[in-house]
């Protein structure tokens, strides 16, 4: 027996391996969409067969062994089953998910029903009362449209009622032939009319219709052809064109819902049927166990298959898919029993990736970085590389052939390395290699190599067509202007004694325009831009000018491009600009190089769509600008691209089509069908932690009222020893999470929005006076789209016990009765005290002086006052200055000088003086409470205080209140016009820039102090 079982398993691999091999020879080599591996949650369990997307926006995810995950984009919570804890999850394999009416998500595991509670972030189990363990293992769960639930179990077929937590069972029962055909439910659907569809195994469909105990049974194959794996029915799915969609084992059977039972049809390769999936565009996926990922668009007939491709990092992970589902932000997620979860975006259309070189025996390697991409006849393309010339169908995604070097073989190419190419209408085709050029006058026929005399002339960069029977080559050492039909050529060459020479020698990129000017340029070797006049071979140079606007944008010229409305662009390593030519003939240059436009990135290769709008490469994606107004919009590798861009290959096809070619394959575009739909995120809270300490669980705390779970609160009571607090929070949004950007805000308490990114997703707040605040968070997506509406929670930190009413009037009346004597006796004992603290003083100072000054030189803290002293203050105000710089906000600094001060310690001794200026640096710290702001003893009586992401008019509002206060405190000074201590402040805002020095800021503020004081002091200054 062990003997036979073996031999079965092998059989039944070489099975699967023979069908996986037959359906990949299905796919196609091109693909729509681009899958990114999810790689941020937990490797130990990369087998999906569970997703949901909640309400809140969280993914959950249901693993053959690992339990189940909730995931924001970022990291993941891991729940588990815990023999030892009754409010764990019932069973590590969690094979389904729900989210009823109400917002309730539900589990399906291994052993039960579990229910998650949010609250105290733990489950409550469900099991029916009695009956075989089959009965908890749940398959599948649906709603039942009235706040109920159907199972699909292997206990058969259940229905539950979570008011009632009741069970009601459907079994089979060899007595009744209205009783399910078998225990085995693998899935289960509903119809419009509330029917239920169940999957038994392996007797076919079992149909129940609503109110009724009996079913009606349903066969998948027919006494005509016979096929009993059509009757192992493992996935359903009922879309809202009232069509069942049924996966079984040998493909997909589909019904339309009040038509003859006879009337269902099979349309998919013969593979086993893992799962379905109706997304909200009506599309149906079919994961499959060894086909990968088919798809039907609504009204296909035929499926369109995603495979594992060796070749392609960007295609589906495995081929052995359990679990599918589309996100609100129109994201695809593919959970494999394998390989985890890949993801691909479905907002993003008319982009096509095409990886042309698969592995074959021959090629275990292959090469799909490209160099240069051309037409060629019948619809086709030339693609070149580190491997030779290969001539590529885009419509099927065929090589037709390959061309390589041989030097055994004449007529082959003469070198594999080919970096630039040409075809010339009704002519030959011109391939430019690293060892001359080459001419192939047809696919059948050798080539003729012609070589120019040198290693560097034979390296052929580029090649454009000129005027007549010309090619302008541009090489390594030398441009040459090359006459096609007499074979004879012309060298133009850079000449240290001829100013009117070529810039540099090596040249990557060349044109002629339509007015016979032949412009080009060197990617790396500088130089800017030369214009040759063919007349006189006299060179122009136009070069970048840091003082002149309109000069080039850098002397790296990486391409070159003349437009159908005959614009001449260039695209250099520091942006894209087109050329200007004016009447008299002096030639300038128009920037797109704003911020909202191109900007400074580099320009590999351009195209123009039909419609006018230009097509630019670079090497974080491609750019659609429009010329005219110089709007951009942008696509990544998130829109389905391919990753990674090679410097002048582009190819615009006659049909409309452009290709851009890099080191992956190429990315096709039909611009027309290109969209990019942008969703609002959610924003949700994923942790709140008092004291590091997270209230994820729920359990009470002292001082501590939470109302709600951590991830939906609704309101946080905290006492006043408890007001150290973080809120964590996340924008639900899987497009590209890490380019993701947040703003939070603690009304009563922040001025304006905090800015921060993915990498810093959490706000604390420290020593907060009692009162009642509002916390705010908002994010924007990874196109700059922010969501309506911020997502908020009330905050309220209790008063102490001693600030309470009650204990001030108890105090009141204790104070009245005790004043007496507590000052007699005070005064006694100060008296007393004064004596001998006056001798400690005198046998101390000197050495704490001594112990001061080196602690002051160690130490960021004053001495005196308990604030910063001028070394903390350095390095935070440096610090900050990179910070604010880094994320684009203000930064203010308030120069704070205690008037007459000198006077006063003359006048009332420096004890009285060391008191005054403690009195004045805690004033100063009371009005820098943000865990951002930076208080700070300056030197002598001067003090300093910074605040981030502070404007001009709340850091003089922050000042003046300083200046009020100060004078309210009405500490005596004799020797002061005033009559009380005040102070003169200067205050400076600027918005960081790095390539500034923060020194700058300080000297604005030391302007405005001085200011104050001739102004008569007491006042506070904003500088210029």
């Amino acid at each position: 027996m062990p003997f036979a079982l073996s031999t079965v398993l092998r059989r039944g691999c070489a099975l699967l391996c023979l069908l996986a091999l037959s359906l990949s020879a299905l796919a196609t080599p091109t693909s729509t969409l681009r899958f990114k591996r999810l790689g941020s949650i937990d490797s130990d369990d990369l087998l999906i067969l569970s997703m949901m997307q909640d309400r809140q926006g969280f993914v959950w995810i249901g693993t053959l062994s690992g339990g189940l995950y909730r995931y924001n984009g970022y990291h993941a919570v891991k729940y588990t089953s815990s023999a030892a804890e009754p409010n764990s999850l019932p069973h590590d394999r969690v094979s389904t998910l729900y989210e009823d009416q109400q917002g309730v998500i539900w589990a399906g595991t291994q052993n039960g029903l579990a229910r998650y509670n949010p609250k105290t972030n733990d489950f409550t189990r469900f099991v029916p009362p009695y009956g075989p363990a089959a009965q908890r293992i749940v398959k599948s769960i649906i709603g039942d449209g009235k706040g109920g639930m159907w199972l699909a179990t292997w206990g058969g077929l259940q229905h539950f009622d979570p008011s009632r937590a009741a069970f009601t069972l459907y079994l089979h029962d060899d007595k009744r032939p209205g009783s399910l055909a078998s225990n085995d439910v693998n899935a289960i659907a509903m119809d419009e009319r509330g029917g239920v569809w169940a999957a038994t195994w392996p007797g076919g469909l079992d149909y129940l219709p609503q109110g009724k105990v009996d079913v009606i049974h349903h066969r998948l194959d027919s006494d005509a052809a016979p096929d009993p794996k059509l009757n192992i029915v493992r996935a359903l799915h009922y879309g809202r064109d009232h069509t069942l969609w049924v996966g079984t084992q040998n493909g997909v059977i589909t019904w339309k819902a009040g038509t003859d039972w006879d009337a269902r049809t099979l349309n998919s390769p013969a593979t086993r049927i893992n799962y379905l999936y109706g997304d909200r565009n009506d599309t149906v996926w079919a994961g499959t166990l060894a086909a990968g990922l088919l798809r039907w668009d609504k009204g296909a007939a035929k499926p369109v298959q995603y495979v594992h491709r060796a070749n392609d990092s960007n295609s589906l992970p495995s081929d052995y898919i359990r679990a599918v589902m589309q996100d609100r932000s129109g994201m695809l997620w593919v959970g494999s029993f394998s390989d985890g979860i890949s993801l691909a975006n479905l907002n993003s259309q008319g982009f096509q990736r095409f990886i042309p070189f698969d592995v074959e025996a021959h090629n275990l390697r292959p090469d799909n970085s490209l160099k240069a991409i051309e037409g060629a006849p019948d619809g086709r393309m030339w693609l070149s590389g580190n491997s030779g010339l290969a001539l590529f169908d885009p419509a099927n995604g065929d090589v037709l052939k390959t061309f390589r070097a041989d030097a055994g073989k004449p007529g082959s190419l003469s070198n594999d390395v080919v970096y630039s190419l040409y075809q010339q209408p009704g002519g030959p085709l011109w391939v430019g290699t690293s060892a001359g050029l080459n001419r192939l006058d047809s696919p059948e026929q050798p080539f003729k190599v012609i070589n120019f005399g040198s290693v560097g002339a034979d390296f052929i960069n580029a090649i454009a067509p000129g005027a007549g029977n010309t090619l302008w080559l541009g090489t390594g050492s030398q441009v040459i202007r090359y006459d096609t039909v007499a074979g004879t050529w012309t060298n133009y060459a850079h000449s240290t004694l001829e100013a009117n020479s070529r810039s540099v020698n090596n040249s990557t990129v060349i044109l002629e325009d339509k007015l016979g000017r032949v412009w080009m340029g060197s990617e790396w070797s500088g130089g800017g831009l030369d214009v040759l006049n063919p007349h006189t071979g006299k060179f122009r140079h136009l070069r970048h000018d840091a003082a002149n606007p309109a000069s080039l944008a850098d002397d790296n010229v990486a391409s070159l491009y003349q437009d159908p409305q005959g614009r001449v662009w260039a695209g250099t390593s520091r942006g894209v600009n087109q050329v200007l030519t004016a009447a008299d003939g002096s030639i300038s240059f128009r920037s797109y190089g704003a911020k909202d436009s191109v900007g400074e990135v580099k320009i590999l290769a351009m195209r123009s769509d039909k419609a006018g709008k230009l097509w630019m490469s670079t090497a974080g994606g491609l750019l659609r600008v429009d010329p005219d107004s110089g709007k951009v919009s942008r696509y990544t590798n998130a829109d389905g691209l391919s990753e990674g861009y090679s410097v002048s290959t582009a190819y615009a096809a006659p049909d409309g089509k452009l290709y851009f070619g890099g080191v992956k394959g190429m990315t096709g575009i039909t611009p027309e069908l290109v969209r990019s739909d942008s969703v609002k995120p959610q924003v949700a809270f994923t942790d709140i932690g008092v004291f590091n300490h997270s209230l994820k669980n729920g359990q009470p705390v002292p001082g501590i009222k939470l109302e709600g779970g951590v991830t939906s609160p609704s309101a946080l009571t905290l006492s006043v020893q408890e007001s150290v607090f973080t809120i964590e929070f996340a924008a639900l949004h899987y497009t590209d999470p890490a380019r993701n950007t947040y703003a939070y805000r603690l009304d009563g308490f922040d001025r304006d929005w905090v800015r921060t990114d993915a990498t810093r997703r959490s706000a604390t707040y420290t020593n907060l006076d009692p009162g009642r605040y509002t916390f705010m968070v908002k994010a924007a997506n990874h196109q700059g789209v922010w969501n309506d509406e911020p997502t908020s929670l009330r905050i309220e930190i209790l008063p102490p016990w001693y600030h309470t009413w009650w204990f001030r009037l108890l105090a009141s009346f204790a104070a009245v009765s005790l004043l007496s004597t507590a000052y007699r006796a005070r005064v006694r004992h100060l008296t007393r005290r004064q004596v001998q603290l006056e001798a400690m003083v005198a046998a101390r100072t000197h050495e704490l002086e001594d112990s001061n000054a080196k602690l002051a030189e160690l130490s960021s803290t004053d001495g005196l006052t308990g604030i910063n002293n001028r070394r903390g203050f350095d390095a935070a105000l440096e610090s900050e200055w990179r910070r604010a710089a880094r994320n684009g906000y203000p930064l203010a600094l308030a120069m704070l000088d205690v008037d007459h001060f000198k006077a006063y310690n003359d006048h009332y001794g420096h004890q009285a003086g060391d008191r005054c200026l403690r009195r004045v640096a805690d004033l100063i710290a009371a009005h820098g409470r943000r865990t951002s702001d930076l208080v700070a003893r300056y030197g002598g009586e001067e003090f300093a205080l910074l605040a981030p992401a502070t404007d001009a008019a709340h850091a003089l509002a922050i000042a003046q209140e300083i200046c009020e206060e100060l004078a309210r405190l009405a500490l005596p000074h004799a020797k002061s016009p005033h009559g009380v201590v005040t102070i003169s402040i200067g205050v400076a805002t600027s918005m960081p820039d790095e390539a500034l020095s923060w020194s700058t800021l300080i000297e604005q503020a030391d302007k405005a102090l001085y200011r104050a004081k001739q102004a008569g002091r007491n006042r506070a200054v904003l500088g210029e």
